[in-house]
Parts: C-alpha cells; structure tokens; sequence
C-alpha cells in the first residue's frame, strides 16, 4: 500500500478542521504567534502606532501601525484601583468648534474618561458614579465647580496647579503692562542718568464702560459653560477672541486698568521744556531744533 493512493469514504466526520492545534503557539485563525503579538502589542503600549511599528520593523517583526493599534486595542483595558484623586478640564475634540471634558487620574497620571461637552451635568454624573473621588482639581469654571459640588460633595476642590502657574503670570503679565511708562522711565533713567518725569497716574473706564464690559464677560462666562467654541462666542457678544479667553481663564470679570502709554519724545522732553521757557513755542520750531 505504500506509495499507493486509497481513496476513503467516510459516512459521518464531525471535524472541520484537519490541522493540530499546539497549545500556546497561536489562537485560532491567527497570522502570528502568540509570542509575536505580545512582543508588537508591548512595543505598542509604550510607543504607539507607528513609532512602534517603526521598531518592530528594526526588531525584524515587520508590522504596520494599524495593526498595532488593533493589537493594543484587543488587549483592553488594565483594572486598576478606583481613582480618588482626579483632574478635570476641557480639550477639545476639534479645535473651535466640538470641545468636550476630560478626566484624569492625578495620582497614576494618566487619562480615565473622556466626557461630552463643557456643561456640568456630564462630570456631575461622572462624579457621582465615582465615589471613591476625594480630590477634585479644576480649574476656575463656573460649570466644574457646580458638577464637583453636586456629584462629589465630600470631596475637595483644588485649584489646578497649571492654572494657578497661568493666573500668576496674567496677573503679573498685567501689572507690568500698567506701568510700562515707569518700568521705561526707570530703565531709560538708568542709562541716560537724567532725572525722572512724573509718573502717569492709573486711567480706568468710565462706570459705563465698565458696566458693557461685565455685562458682556458673564455672558461670556455663560456661553462657555453651555460648551459653545470661544470663536461663536467672541461673535455673539461682540469681543475679541483674546478677550473671551481671558474672561474664561480669569473666571469672573476682572476691571481693567491701563496706564498712559509712553512715547519717542520723553526722552527729549528736558530740552523742549528748557526751549519752550525761552520763548520758542513753535512747534516747527522745536522740531527743527531736535533735529540739528
């Protein structure tokens, strides 16, 4: 019989597949072993799709970034403990136009949840869906401070340490802008070594136009708190762009204050005074005098 062709007729076969299967060497249907995919699937958790890919072509396990991403996502999420200490705050999902929350875990440093919208019912439930929640760090948004309060109301509400880094620097940002003529003056008097003019005093809006401006900073505040992108708003009401991000950023309104602004003549005005009190009051005059 050896050699020789038999054919065989068989009446009832339950088998579908003639092939052993070895226990650990593949799944069922798979392209690559098991060892492979695991090996791809680790390069993928720390680099990522392509940047993996890219080494595991050097590693001789050639692998598109797709499929990368295809084996992270298999591989699921790793349980872990409840989070207690959470970060919240807005990102957008398109910028000026879809923004949504998103949720951190502080104390693993990575993200947890991504929620829709900027409103408050979205982390308020989130919240109350987590009460192992103790810590909440936010930023200083009307709508987050509302979800904390309502979802988690043992926990306690810290101010996010980026956003206090950028309130100190806009506060300080301001100041510096309200005295530049000093700041110019002192820096110029240093140089020159002349004595220094009087300082300009503080001008601020009329209480008019203080009014327009809060009237329009808590409408702001509101549009943001619905969600809408910071460009319809800065639209609807009427404000810049700069104006809408500051108001949000600040959380509430903020007055403002400029100081007069200096010019190209200060530091020339000891020889206009000195010529204007010999009679020269012609403004040609004194202008032609400063360019010889």
């Amino acid at each position: 019989m050896a050699g020789t062709g038999a054919p065989l007729s068989l009446h009832h076969c339950p088998g579908r597949i003639f092939a052993e299967r070895v226990p650990g060497l593949g799944a069922r249907k798979a392209r690559r072993s098991d060892r492979l995919a695991e090996a791809q699937t680790d390069i993928g958790m720390v680099l990522g799709g392509e940047p993996g890919a890219r080494l595991s072509r050097r590693l001789a396990m050639p692998v598109s970034g797709d499929t990368v991403l295809r084996l992270i996502r298999r591989r699921g999420t790793v349980p872990s403990a409840p989070p207690r200490v959470v970060g919240i705050d807005d990102w957008a999902w398109r910028r000026g136009r879809s923004y949504g929350t998103i949720v951190c875990d502080l104390e693993r440093r990575r993200v947890i949840d991504l929620l829709p919208g900027r409103s408050s019912a979205p982390v308020r439930d989130w919240l109350a869906a987590h009460p192992s929640v103790t810590v909440v760090s936010r930023d200083r948004s009307g709508p987050y401070a509302e979800a904390a309060r309502a979802g988690a109301p043992a926990a306690a509400q810290v101010a996010d340490r980026w956003h206090l880094l950028v309130n100190a620097s806009e506060a300080l940002r301001g100041i510096v802008e309200r005295h530049q003529s000093e700041i110019r003056d002192v820096a110029h008097r240093g140089v020159h070594d002349r004595p220094a003019s009087p300082a300009p005093t503080e001008t601020a809006p009329t209480p008019e136009v203080n009014s327009r401006r809060r009237d329009r900073c808590e409408v702001a505040l509101c549009l943001h708190g619905e969600g809408l992108p910071t460009k319809e708003i800065a639209r609807h009401i009427g404000a810049s762009r700069n104006a809408v991000r500051r108001w949000v950023r600040a959380g509430r309104f903020v007055p403002y204050r400029r100081a007069p602004g200096s010019s190209r003549i200060d530091r020339h005005l000891p020889f206009v005074e000195a010529r204007w009190q010999e009679g020269q009051h012609s403004a040609t005059g004194l202008h032609r005098a400063l360019r010889a």
